[in-house]
């Protein structure tokens, strides 16, 4: 089976559909844990997709500082591996970080709330910071107040801020000053708006208009015998009075049709535009993705019609439709067998895996193993090898012998206020989808934050679900839970919706619409 991408249509096994939402390129996919980045792929297993001095996606070894950098799990310090939430890779030397504020000065960490690490790249120095205005200036450190740090060609020294060596320094790049009554800056162009128009470009940057334009930087035009589309300029003509992308049209015109920023001629007169921006006609048949079929009024699941009544299209995958069959990923399961588990769109057979439904845990799209630990924030859920003192806090997981954890969030435990008592507290986002059936088809409440305290959170639009029941209630407002230890609470964002019970609060990883995740627990738990 096939899905689009763009205007053509590829098979997600097999292929990837890479690049940008503009331009979309179909890559024959390497593995199976092979991955876009930008317009190429990637091996999740050796490499990483990395974004580079220039905000451009590239590919990189695992190993490489970019790709060090972005990642959250163990990585490799000269021959060493370590943990960069709770050590410093300094020049292939693995250093505890003491900190959240210590960084790498040489060989050495120091605090880059209170030190400086000054000199150059053969001698660093670490000064005690004499306030946080102060910065470096070569060996020494200057207040950047009232004060300027004065590179001459035999070395830097500072000087006063009223210096004619930092006046030079700092002077600022010329910029139009556009004096005269009502102009208007235009790039690096004065104008006045009666007389003249400034043409920009609305969308992403781009250096050529389809004639041919350079546009990279804005310009001045006349109204009255050009007209400007999206950066791009053309001769005036009476009846346009709109553009499509970068050409301009009249809504009066026939046989014109603007599908995705693009100008259809010659079309005829019923025409529309299909989801993925293609022209057709609807009293003549169903175009899916941009496969066209001579059937008018049918549905799509990916590049093929289908029937609802009889099938469920999952991702672009048509199967059987049947009693409790739902969709995940592009597979179709029964939800109430208890040896299948979805997993954040991948599908496990538990039987075939020697697991107990009641034990199997998911963590993120992978089914987790007894022996790990999956450690979950919002937007993370990492699998971890369990260690003797490390807890979760969020998707990390820390040394409770450096660190302590609150709502998510690490501290130093060498920070002042930091009693022994928070060392020991875990705080991660659990999944509803891990509830075991007894606690899932109870009494399960779901709810908007809408006020967060040490003592308790404050929840609006509640519903009270019991799904062995079949039955949804709405309770007034506001509803209070209260909690013991906020601390040991995840992190809760104003405005979200999350499932709750008497003890803990829940998300959901599987579904992306509250709507979805009800529907679900009601068809898993009804009798």
């Amino acid at each position: 089976m096939a899905e689009c991408c763009g205007k053509d249509v590829f098979d997600k096994v097999k292929q990837l559909c890479c690049g940008s939402p503009d331009i979309k390129m179909i890559l024959m996919r390497n593995s199976s844990h092979h991955q876009c980045c930008g317009h190429s792929q990637y091996d999740t297993e050796t490499q990483c997709c990395c974004s580079n001095e220039e905000k451009r996606l590239e590919v990189q070894p695992k190993i490489s500082s970019c790709c060090l950098r972005d990642s959250t799990s163990a990585h490799l310090c000269g021959n060493e591996t370590y943990d960069k939430n709770t050590q410093l890779c300094c020049q292939s030397t693995v250093i505890d970080k003491r900190s959240p504020n210590h960084r790498c000065c040489d060989k050495r960490a120091y605090d880059v709330e209170k030190e400086l690490c000054c000199g150059p790249i053969s001698d660093k120095k670490i000064l005690t910071r004499n306030s946080p205005d102060h910065m470096c200036c070569h060996q020494g450190q200057f207040n950047s107040k009232t004060e300027c740090c004065c590179w001459k060609d035999d070395g830097a020294e500072i000087q006063p801020r009223n210096s004619s060596c930092c006046m030079q320094q700092e002077a600022p790049v010329f910029q139009p000053n556009c004096t005269e009554p009502n102009t208007h800056l235009c790039g690096s162009t004065c104008y006045n708006p009666k007389e003249h128009h400034c043409c920009e470009r609305n969308q992403k940057p781009h250096w050529f208009c389809t004639s041919g334009q350079s546009k990279a930087t804005p310009t001045v035009y006349n109204p009255h015998i050009q007209v400007c589309c999206d950066g791009c300029m053309s001769t005036w003509k009476p009846w346009m009075d709109q553009c499509c992308g970068e050409t301009p049209y009249g809504s009066g015109q026939r046989r014109v049709l603007c599908c995705n920023n693009t100008l259809y001629e010659d079309r005829d007169d019923g025409e529309e535009c299909s989801g993925t921006g293609i022209p057709y006609n609807p009293a003549k048949g169903t175009i899916c993705c941009s496969q066209f079929h001579g059937s008018p009024g049918q549905h799509c699941c990916g590049t093929e019609i289908y029937r609802p009544d009889v099938e469920i299209c999952c991702n672009g995958h048509r199967h059987p439709k049947s009693e409790n069959i739902h969709c995940c990923g592009v597979k179709a399961y029964n939800i109430k067998d208890p040896q299948m588990k979805c997993c954040a769109g991948s599908l496990y057979n538990l039987t075939s895996l020697d697991k107990h439904g009641g034990d199997a845990q998911c963590c993120g799209s992978t089914l987790q193993k007894p022996q790990d630990i999956c450690c979950s924030s919002e937007d993370k859920e990492v699998i971890y090898s369990a260690k003797t003192g490390f807890k979760c806090c969020g998707h990390l997981y820390y040394n409770t012998a450096l660190w302590s954890c609150c709502a998510g969030r690490l501290r130093s435990i060498h920070e002042p206020g930091q009693g022994r008592r928070k060392m020991i507290n875990e705080s991660k986002v659990l999944s509803v989808n891990n509830l075991n059936k007894t606690d899932l088809c109870q009494k399960i409440y779901i709810g908007t934050v809408e006020s967060v305290s040490q003592q308790s959170v404050v929840f609006g639009n509640v519903l009270k679900v019991h799904g062995m029941k079949t039955k949804v209630k709405a309770l007034p407002f506001p509803y209070i839970l209260e909690t013991d230890d906020r601390c040991s609470s995840p992190k809760l964002i104003l405005g979200k919706t999350y499932f709750f019970n008497k003890v803990n609060v829940f998300t959901d990883f599987n579904h992306d619409s509250v709507l979805q995740s009800l529907h679900v627990i009601i068809c898993k738990c009804s009798p």
